[in-house]
């Protein structure tokens, strides 16, 4: 697979629940850089492995401290 279209980042944004700021900060991304492939997608095989990775990869679980 060579190209990722806007289209189909957006379903599997939907798809796994994430979110732009989320992908951000999960991956150390910019909003901008997040923004820009789901309104242009994204091609190149490398750069297509990475954002199917990126957008199917689990959420990660935030610990909860709680005080007494």
């Amino acid at each position: 697979m060579n190209n990722l279209s806007a289209k189909e980042v957006k379903s599997l944004m939907r798809q796994h629940r994430k979110t732009i700021r989320g992908l951000a900060q999960q991956w150390n991304l910019t909003l901008k850089r997040v923004r820009y492939v789901r309104t242009n997608g994204v091609s190149g095989e490398a750069f297509v492995r990475d954002w199917l990775e990126i957008l199917s990869a689990p959420q990660p679980i935030q610990s909860v401290q709680r005080t007494q």
